[in-house]
């Protein structure tokens, strides 16, 4: 009889001390929480500078994603690539060259295919090997399909593998380089650097189209691919550094593994207590995946993410990705180059328009991060895409027209059109998906997003060409009209179902 009163009395005891450890941890938490949103801009720059670094380092991933979509368009408004891949196009006893909308819609669509596949098994891998070893694997898969479209030497189909191939990485990429942020991003600076996902991949665009600028004219193969190499930079670098990327401490933690993940902490944010205390940081790790456990005690599933209590965000979710191909991206900011020819313009004038669009665009992006503390993420999508709709119609309204006037309306308006989609969908749909699903779900939904994102991407990738090109719809600027249409749903869409962003940690 004793003896079961000692047991009654150590169980009791245990049940005790884990209340107290639970209730300190929360605490701490709480603390923790209270100190960061204490903390100016500036001041959580000097303290997080690390943790800013390697959220950047990891975002580096997205750059290689930057230029692989916007390698078809790009090196369609190359003359030497069109002669090497494309076939004759005899028009009022004209002679040119140009890609087939056939083969443009395969080399630009299979890519986005198999991002999709990347992007679900990227979320699955990512939960249980981690994020640097996903990004690893990743990189070593870029390699070999660029390896693959350097070594094409004018035969599509070879060129269509290589992009295969590389889509598998492109869609891992768009998962895991967020993920990290929205994990170990400082809470005054989170939505800002996810947000940084975008102009991260725009900088690949800008580095891609302005190689193209520099070597688009020359008569030999260089033209291609010297371009075309620029797409190992990214994976090659992380392949030579990947090993010092600290892992993400919420995954640690996730796996139980709380000194891998203090360790992680320390060389993220510092081991100086005096200015981070790294166990009140783990507690408030430890206190959000505690509470997301207590409503559900099994692992995450992406069947989960469509139960009755995150259905919504998930559809959500899932639709502001998809509104980035919704609002024309593919007209305005990929086949630019090839409309401005098709305008009227010169290959060269052409091709300076398109980066020059793309320099516009990229200082807007960085405009744009203050409106998201400001103004708000949602408020920059909804009525940016409102904007945006109205631009494309006066883009493709000025391309109904024969006269140069009217073009040169239409050039304009794309420049208009890249401000205004920076400032709206361009910067604030990373940081909604990044921060509206709740920890537990975080990964598998990005996973849902991003694949939503390259599927919508490669439909419109491959429905695009039958509509833009000579020998097919031949409705070249005229797509614009198509594409206000299907922002305006963007816009509707939005409006009406997404709701406002919450920006503590732990309800994040």
């Amino acid at each position: 009889m004793s003896e079961i009163r000692e047991k009654e009395k150590n169980a009791t005891a245990n049940v005790d001390e884990q209340t107290s450890e639970a209730t300190l941890r929360s605490e701490l938490a709480a603390q923790y929480t209270a100190f960061e949103e204490s903390l100016t801009i500036y001041q959580t720059i000097r303290l997080y500078w690390r943790s800013i670094l390697w959220v950047l380092y990891g975002l580096a991933l997205v750059f290689g994603y930057g230029i692989d979509g916007n390698v078809a368009a790009n090196l369609l408004a190359m003359p030497r690539f069109r002669i090497d891949y494309g076939h004759e196009l005899i028009t009022g006893g004209v002679v040119s060259y140009i890609i087939s909308a056939d083969w443009l819609s395969l080399f630009t669509g299979i890519s986005q295919l198999c991002a999709i596949i990347g992007a679900f098994g990227a979320g699955w891998l990512a939960d249980r090997i981690g994020r640097r070893y996903t990004a690893l694997i990743s990189c070593i898969i870029s390699i070999g399909g660029v390896a693959a479209q350097y070594a094409s030497h004018g035969s599509l189909g070879v060129l269509a593998a290589g992009k295969a191939i590389n889509g598998f990485p492109t869609g891992m990429w768009l998962v895991i380089g967020p993920l990290y942020a929205s994990e170990t991003a400082p809470l005054r600076l989170r939505g800002v650097l996810i947000a940084m996902t975008n102009i991260v991949s725009l900088s690949g665009v800008f580095l891609f189209t302005g190689v193209v600028y520099s070597v688009g004219a020359s008569t030999t193969a260089a033209a291609y691919q010297i371009p075309l190499a620029c797409q190992w930079i990214i994976p090659g670098l992380i392949l030579v550094t990947g090993l010092t990327w600290p892992e993400s401490p919420v995954w640690l933690v996730r796996m139980g593994n709380t000194e891998a993940a203090m360790r992680s902490i320390k060389r993220l944010y510092g081991s100086d207590k005096r200015k981070i205390d790294g166990e009140a940081l783990l507690a408030q790790i430890q206190e959000s995946i505690a509470r997301e456990q207590e409503t559900s005690l099994d692992k995450a599933t992406y069947q989960e993410c469509f139960s009755r209590s995150n259905r919504r965000i998930t559809l959500v979710c899932m639709f502001v990705y998809a509104c980035q191909f919704l609002s024309g991206v593919v007209l305005v900011q990929g086949y630019q180059a090839y409309m401005y020819e098709l305008l009227g313009y010169t290959a060269h004038e052409a091709l300076l328009l398109g980066l020059l669009n793309i320099a516009v665009q990229w200082v807007a992006n960085i405009c744009a991060w203050p409106l998201i503390t400001t103004i708000g993420a949602r408020n920059m999508l909804v009525w940016g895409q409102l904007l945006a709709a109205i631009a494309l119609f006066i883009i493709g309204g000025a391309c109904t027209a024969t006269n140069q006037d009217a073009h040169q309306v239409a050039v304009g308006f794309m420049f208009i059109w890249g401000v205004i989609y920076q400032c709206s969908v361009g910067a604030a749909s990373w940081t909604v998906v990044g921060e509206l699903p709740v920890l537990r779900l975080r990964s598998k939904t990005q996973a849902l997003s991003n694949m939503t994102l390259n599927f919508f991407q490669w439909l419109i990738g491959f429905v695009f060409p039958y509509m833009f090109n000579p020998d097919s719809g031949n409705l070249g600027g005229k797509t614009a009209l198509v594409f206000g249409g299907t922002t305006l749903v963007g816009f509707l869409g939005t409006y009406i179902f997404l709701p406002g962003m919450q920006r503590p940690y732990q309800k994040g």
